[in-house]
């Protein structure tokens, strides 16, 4: 789960660049079912909410230290999500690494890394 500032930017992201399909869509929240787990996008929670469930709030720097991993059909289609991709949203060019995958590093839009990719 990941709180997002903008809801609505933040879905067409991942549905319109990375290209996942929305599973479903609730009051504050949008699930993305990637076929090895559930992604949910979520608003950020009143206070009282985060305390409730001992959260803090996730701050101006909500991306720092979470990596979103997302495998894909194939090298190619690391390749194509790239060119759907702002400049500015552009970490890691797709590259082969010497573990054996093509990945690619994005920024959401709450600057959450986003690493794309698949087995060569």
């Amino acid at each position: 789960m990941l709180m997002v500032t903008d809801l609505e930017e933040s879905t067409a992201f991942y549905r319109d660049i990375v290209g996942l399909n929305v599973d479903r869509e609730a009051d504050g929240n949008v699930e993305f079912d990637t076929g090895q787990a559930t992604l949910v996008l979520e608003s950020d929670f009143e206070e009282d909410v985060l305390d409730a469930f001992g959260l803090d709030a996730p701050g101006d720097e909500r991306g720092r230290g979470v990596v979103v991993a997302i495998e894909v059909d194939g090298p190619g289609t690391v390749d194509d999500i790239c060119e759907l991709v702002p400049t500015e949203r552009m970490r890691l060019e797709p590259t082969d690494v010497d573990w054996g995958r093509r990945m690619a590093i994005l920024s959401d839009p709450d600057d959450y890394a986003v690493e794309i990719s698949a087995p060569l």
